[in-house]
Protein backbone atom coordinates (compact mmCIF):
# COMPACT_ATOMS: atom_id res chain seq x y z
CA UNK A 1 0.00 0.00 0.00
CA UNK A 2 1.65 3.63 -0.97
CA UNK A 3 2.07 6.00 1.28
CA UNK A 4 -1.48 8.50 0.07
CA UNK A 5 -3.56 4.89 0.22
CA UNK A 6 -2.04 4.78 4.25
CA UNK A 7 -2.78 8.45 4.72
CA UNK A 8 -6.18 8.23 3.40
CA UNK A 9 -7.08 4.82 5.21
CA UNK A 10 -6.11 6.34 8.82
CA UNK A 11 -8.15 9.61 7.82
CA UNK A 12 -10.87 7.14 7.27
CA UNK A 13 -10.33 5.38 10.30
CA UNK A 14 -9.87 8.44 12.25
CA UNK A 15 -13.03 10.42 10.72
CA UNK A 16 -15.52 7.04 11.53
CA UNK A 17 -14.23 6.61 14.76
CA UNK A 18 -15.10 10.19 16.02
CA UNK A 19 -18.31 9.81 14.10
CA UNK A 20 -19.30 6.29 15.70
CA UNK A 21 -18.51 7.44 19.16
CA UNK A 22 -20.56 10.96 18.23
CA UNK A 23 -23.80 9.43 16.74
CA UNK A 24 -23.44 5.61 17.67
CA UNK A 25 -22.99 2.95 15.04
CA UNK A 26 -26.73 2.63 13.31
CA UNK A 27 -27.05 6.52 12.94
CA UNK A 28 -23.79 6.74 11.26
CA UNK A 29 -23.56 6.25 7.07
CA UNK A 30 -20.89 5.57 5.30
CA UNK A 31 -21.98 9.08 3.74
CA UNK A 32 -21.52 10.38 6.75
CA UNK A 33 -17.78 9.16 6.94
CA UNK A 34 -17.16 9.98 3.45
CA UNK A 35 -18.12 13.73 4.19
CA UNK A 36 -16.12 14.17 6.95
CA UNK A 37 -12.64 12.15 5.55
CA UNK A 38 -13.20 14.27 2.30
CA UNK A 39 -13.05 11.35 0.32
CA UNK A 40 -15.78 9.15 -2.24
CA UNK A 41 -17.49 6.03 -1.17
CA UNK A 42 -15.08 3.92 -3.57
CA UNK A 43 -12.43 5.64 -1.10
CA UNK A 44 -14.33 3.91 1.88
CA UNK A 45 -15.05 0.43 -0.35
CA UNK A 46 -11.36 0.58 -1.32
CA UNK A 47 -10.01 0.14 2.45
CA UNK A 48 -12.77 -1.85 3.66
CA UNK A 49 -15.36 -3.95 2.87
CA UNK A 50 -18.57 -1.86 4.28
CA UNK A 51 -19.26 -0.35 7.73
CA UNK A 52 -19.15 -3.51 9.45
CA UNK A 53 -15.68 -4.17 8.28
CA UNK A 54 -14.34 -0.88 9.36
CA UNK A 55 -16.29 -0.64 12.25
CA UNK A 56 -14.42 -3.91 13.29
CA UNK A 57 -11.11 -2.57 12.29
CA UNK A 58 -11.39 0.11 14.10
CA UNK A 59 -12.13 -2.58 17.41
CA UNK A 60 -9.49 -4.04 16.94
CA UNK A 61 -6.86 -1.35 16.39
CA UNK A 62 -8.22 0.00 19.78
CA UNK A 63 -8.85 -3.35 22.07
CA UNK A 64 -5.18 -4.48 20.38
CA UNK A 65 -3.40 -0.83 21.25
CA UNK A 66 -4.96 -0.70 24.73
CA UNK A 67 -3.50 -3.92 25.42
CA UNK A 68 -0.24 -3.71 23.70
CA UNK A 69 -0.18 -0.03 26.54
CA UNK A 70 -1.25 -2.00 29.15
CA UNK A 71 2.28 -4.39 28.11
CA UNK A 72 4.35 -1.83 27.97
CA UNK A 73 2.98 0.32 31.03
CA UNK A 74 2.92 -3.36 33.36
CA UNK A 75 6.29 -4.15 32.01
CA UNK A 76 8.28 -2.86 35.43
CA UNK A 77 5.72 -3.53 37.66
CA UNK A 78 6.35 -6.37 40.44
CA UNK A 79 3.34 -7.64 42.55
CA UNK A 80 -0.24 -8.00 41.86
CA UNK A 81 -1.69 -5.34 43.48
CA UNK A 82 0.18 -2.76 42.24
CA UNK A 83 -0.46 -3.87 38.91
CA UNK A 84 -4.22 -3.92 39.33
CA UNK A 85 -4.00 -0.31 40.15
CA UNK A 86 -1.83 0.48 37.34
CA UNK A 87 -4.62 -1.36 35.22
CA UNK A 88 -7.20 0.92 37.09
CA UNK A 89 -5.39 4.15 35.60
CA UNK A 90 -4.51 2.32 32.25
CA UNK A 91 -8.36 1.63 31.69
CA UNK A 92 -9.47 4.96 32.32
CA UNK A 93 -6.82 5.98 30.55
CA UNK A 94 -7.79 4.05 27.26
CA UNK A 95 -11.42 4.94 27.53
CA UNK A 96 -13.70 4.72 24.78
CA UNK A 97 -16.95 4.39 26.72
CA UNK A 98 -18.72 6.85 23.33
CA UNK A 99 -17.10 3.80 21.25
CA UNK A 100 -18.07 1.18 23.47
CA UNK A 101 -22.09 2.20 23.36
CA UNK A 102 -21.30 2.13 19.93
CA UNK A 103 -20.41 -1.21 19.68
CA UNK A 104 -23.34 -2.61 21.56
CA UNK A 105 -25.51 -0.73 18.77
CA UNK A 106 -23.01 -2.65 16.36
CA UNK A 107 -23.83 -6.21 17.78
CA UNK A 108 -27.46 -5.19 17.76
CA UNK A 109 -27.92 -3.75 14.32
CA UNK A 110 -25.08 -5.36 12.35
CA UNK A 111 -27.01 -8.16 9.94
CA UNK A 112 -23.26 -10.28 8.98
CA UNK A 113 -22.93 -13.05 11.33
CA UNK A 114 -19.64 -13.35 9.80
CA UNK A 115 -18.69 -9.70 11.07
CA UNK A 116 -19.95 -10.50 14.42
CA UNK A 117 -18.41 -13.68 14.86
CA UNK A 118 -14.54 -11.22 13.96
CA UNK A 119 -15.86 -8.52 16.44
CA UNK A 120 -16.70 -11.20 18.82
CA UNK A 121 -13.31 -12.58 18.32
CA UNK A 122 -11.75 -8.87 18.95
CA UNK A 123 -13.12 -9.34 22.03
CA UNK A 124 -12.19 -12.45 22.86
CA UNK A 125 -8.60 -11.85 22.73
CA UNK A 126 -8.77 -8.68 25.01
CA UNK A 127 -10.53 -11.03 27.06
CA UNK A 128 -8.23 -13.73 27.47
CA UNK A 129 -4.91 -11.60 27.66
CA UNK A 130 -6.99 -10.36 30.55
CA UNK A 131 -7.21 -13.98 31.71
CA UNK A 132 -3.63 -14.69 31.40
CA UNK A 133 -3.14 -11.62 33.48
CA UNK A 134 -5.36 -12.57 36.62
CA UNK A 135 -4.59 -16.55 36.17
CA UNK A 136 -1.08 -14.83 36.79
CA UNK A 137 -2.27 -13.53 40.00
CA UNK A 138 -4.18 -16.39 41.34
CA UNK A 139 -1.01 -18.44 40.32
CA UNK A 140 1.39 -16.24 42.55
CA UNK A 141 -1.26 -16.76 45.46
CA UNK A 142 -1.99 -13.13 45.57
CA UNK A 143 -5.24 -13.84 44.44
CA UNK A 144 -8.14 -16.18 45.91
CA UNK A 145 -8.17 -19.80 43.59
CA UNK A 146 -11.28 -18.69 41.64
CA UNK A 147 -11.54 -19.91 37.96
CA UNK A 148 -9.84 -16.64 36.31
CA UNK A 149 -12.09 -16.80 33.29
CA UNK A 150 -14.74 -15.63 35.85
CA UNK A 151 -12.51 -13.46 37.76
CA UNK A 152 -11.15 -11.59 34.58
CA UNK A 153 -15.03 -11.42 33.16
CA UNK A 154 -16.41 -9.89 36.77
CA UNK A 155 -13.11 -7.44 37.17
CA UNK A 156 -13.43 -6.06 33.65
CA UNK A 157 -17.17 -5.74 33.74
CA UNK A 158 -17.21 -3.88 37.21
CA UNK A 159 -14.58 -1.18 35.37
CA UNK A 160 -16.55 -1.15 32.43
CA UNK A 161 -19.46 -0.29 34.58
CA UNK A 162 -17.72 2.22 36.58
CA UNK A 163 -16.74 3.33 33.28
CA UNK A 164 -20.29 5.18 32.91
CA UNK A 165 -19.13 7.94 35.07
CA UNK A 166 -17.05 9.56 32.31
CA UNK A 167 -19.90 12.16 31.55
CA UNK A 168 -19.67 12.97 34.89
CA UNK A 169 -16.15 13.39 36.10
CA UNK A 170 -12.99 14.24 35.27
CA UNK A 171 -10.28 12.03 34.62
CA UNK A 172 -8.54 11.96 37.59
CA UNK A 173 -11.93 11.97 39.53
CA UNK A 174 -12.24 8.80 37.58
CA UNK A 175 -8.89 7.57 38.44
CA UNK A 176 -9.90 8.25 42.61
CA UNK A 177 -12.99 6.21 42.06
CA UNK A 178 -11.25 3.56 40.30
CA UNK A 179 -8.51 3.13 42.75
CA UNK A 180 -10.70 3.29 45.90
CA UNK A 181 -12.99 0.80 43.45
CA UNK A 182 -10.14 -1.47 43.35
CA UNK A 183 -9.03 -1.23 46.70
CA UNK A 184 -12.65 -2.39 47.66
CA UNK A 185 -12.70 -4.94 44.76
CA UNK A 186 -9.14 -6.63 46.37
CA UNK A 187 -10.88 -7.06 50.09
CA UNK A 188 -13.36 -9.66 48.24
CA UNK A 189 -10.61 -11.41 45.82
CA UNK A 190 -7.66 -11.13 47.59
CA UNK A 191 -6.22 -14.31 49.22
CA UNK A 192 -6.32 -13.58 52.89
Amino acid sequence: MNQDNKVTKQRIVDCAKVLFSQKGYAATSIQDICRAAGCSKGGVYHHFLNKEDLFVYIAESVFTGSWEDWSRRSDGIIGMEEKLYAFADHFVDTLQRPLSKAAEDFLRTSASSETIARFVGVMNSYMKNFEDFIEGGIAAGYLKDEDSKTLAFIVLSFYSGLSDSYAFMTKEEMKVLFRKSTELLLTGIKRQ
